[in-house]
């Protein structure tokens, strides 16, 4: 991605002054460097698996959290055996 490039795509979210100031950082920090970007699916199961975690130890049963996550049962039970 080129610099104009990831300004642009930075200030559709953060504005145009928190994009420049953004890309100056990561240049600063990075320029040069090949980045691997994360997807994000770590972090996106960690906080799914906390949920479950929450909502178990609320009186949610392995049925219901089944059913609402899309996962097997035996998943849903591996899930709320790692609060130990």
């Amino acid at each position: 991605m080129r610099e104009y490039e990831l300004q642009a795509k930075l200030a559709e979210r953060l504005g145009e002054e928190s994009a420049r100031t953004a890309v100056d950082v990561i240049i600063g920090e990075w320029g040069g460097c090949r980045l691997d970007i994360p997807t994000g699916a770590d972090s996106r199961r960690r906080r799914r698996d906390a949920e479950i975690r929450r909502m178990f130890s609320m009186g949610l049963g392995v049925p219901e959290l089944r059913e609402r996550y899309g996962l097997s049962a035996r998943h849903v039970r591996r899930i709320v055996a790692a609060m130990n």
